[in-house]
């Protein structure tokens, strides 16, 4: 089995998932979740719910709209200081005169204000004051808390920013698909923070991940698309917890409904991960024809545009016992230039050719890898095939070239080789000092003897032969 790719982990932005200042819409109730978060309303919730309903909000007096009205007139023309200033002039110096609707209202457009300029620190200390007014709506409480849980994020403060997020969670039985993946991202990011324990992260990737397969089935129960970022979310989680089949799962997902290259190449290197550590060899030999079907998917999509995919690719075949096909994806890699001209890539061609029983093709590539190696080991193979082809002339040439180069692991079995393309030539001189040669190693000794044995007795015959005639 080839293992050959590796997942990457890809961090979705907070300003994929959701507007900053967005404010959380309600949604059906979905079945099929057994958090806590969103179980069925207890009794006492239902009395904590009732207790919302119930606060009386103290009204707001016309002079404090009008300087929220001006206020705004100098935000809608991106102008903050001027916004800031008026809420300043306006009702700052006499915060303790107002009721805690206008306080709230005062401070919570200063949080807008300073978010809109990127002071979120100042941002966050305004929406804290927002959250100490009593008697606040509810609806100004909740929006309030989503806001300061994105804020916290944007700052990568993800343990504040969880405690808000599960703050808003406890007074919205129906919540959307958006603030339930910002949570599970939350979770997701401490999970990721550099030195921390595998053990560690999974805990964190625990909590992370109900939240994102509630969001999906929100999504699916409405019959609209869950998002592509969504799943990646959960493709890292589950490969860094090791839980390959449900990587495989979500893959198999993305390559029917965003068919990219990344998707195809991390399927196919996750069937090889999980063929390698198959204990059934039936369940392994299953992994690896469907790492080679999407590996060959992704190459007949035109997916496979570098040196080492389409390398890969030939690997792959070859793996299968389908060297002709190895073959085509190497020349054709080589010719159009994708496939670098090197040593080792020419020696595949070559191999694979070899093994598909196109002798004759074999022949150049393996040359030219020849010509590129440091030693002879490849002139020797190049002998061995032209002796395969009956082409003795070649055979020997290639083989002496072998000797010359040197480098060779078997010298004497070269001499040997070439020893008999000369006897096959009728060279039975040059053929002697090939055998004399290989005599001189102990590994040939025996098999050398009995040739220049052979030798002797065969001049000796070609000679009566030729008294005879003459």
């Amino acid at each position: 089995m080839i293992n050959f790719t590796r997942l990457k982990k890809i961090l979705v932005p907070a300003t994929v998932l959701c507007g900053v200042m967005a404010i959380a819409s309600v949604a059906p109730v979905m079945s099929g979740f057994s958090d806590q978060a969103f179980a069925a309303a207890t009794d006492k919730d239902k009395r904590k719910f009732e207790d919302r309903k119930t606060r009386r909000t103290p009204a707001l007096k016309e002079k404090v709209y009008k300087v929220l009205g001006k206020a705004q007139e100098c935000a809608d023309a991106n102008d903050y200081i001027c916004a800031l200033q008026v809420l300043q002039d306006g009702l700052g110096y006499k915060l303790e005169k107002l009721n805690s609707y206008e306080r709230a209202q005062y401070y919570n457009f200063r949080g807008f204000l300073f978010y809109s300029q990127e002071k979120y620190n100042d941002a966050l200390r305004a929406y804290e004051n927002v959250l100490r007014q009593e008697n606040l709506p509810a609806a100004m409480e909740d929006t309030t808390v989503y806001t300061m849980a994105q804020l916290y994020f944007i700052k990568e403060d993800y343990n504040n920013s969880i405690k808000m997020m599960l703050r808003w969670l406890e007074y919205q039985p129906s919540p959307t698909a958006q603030p339930l993946v910002l949570l599970g991202q939350a979770y997701y990011s401490l999970g990721s923070v550099d030195g921390i324990s595998e053990a560690q992260a999974a805990v964190h990737f625990k909590k992370a991940i109900p939240y994102v397969l509630r969001a999906i089935d929100l999504y699916i129960a409405a019959e609209k698309e869950p998002k592509e970022n969504w799943y990646l979310l959960l493709r890292v989680m589950y490969f860094e917890m090791k839980e390959n089949q449900k990587v495989v799962d979500i893959l198999e997902l993305l390559v029917n409904k965003w068919p990219k290259k990344e998707y195809w190449l991390q399927l196919a290197g996750m069937y090889g991960e999980m063929g390698s550590e198959a204990k059934s060899e039936k369940i392994r030999t299953t992994l690896e024809k469907k790492q080679l079907a999407t590996y060959e998917t992704a190459y007949r999509q035109g997916f496979l545009a570098k040196s080492s995919e389409l390398v890969n690719m030939s690997q792959l075949y070859m793996y299968h016992d389908a060297p002709y096909w190895a073959s085509v994806v190497l020349d054709k890699g080589i010719k159009s230039g994708i496939i670098e001209k090197n040593k080792k890539n020419f020696e595949n061609l070559a191999q694979a050719r070899i093994n598909a029983q196109d002798m004759r093709q074999s022949l150049e590539p393996l040359r030219v890898a020849a010509e590129m190696a440091k030693d002879g080991e490849l002139y020797k193979k190049l002998g061995q095939v032209y002796m395969q082809l009956d082409d003795y002339k070649n055979g020997a040439k290639y083989l002496g070239l072998a000797l010359k180069k040197g480098g060779l692991k078997r010298k004497d079995s070269v001499a040997v080789y070439q020893g008999m393309c000369y006897f096959n030539m009728g060279q039975l001189a040059n053929a002697r000092k090939s055998f004399e040669l290989a005599v001189k190693d102990k590994r040939s000794r025996k098999q050398a003897r009995k040739w220049i044995s052979y030798l002797a007795k065969e001049q000796k015959r070609l000679q009566q032969i030729k008294e005879f005639l003459g």
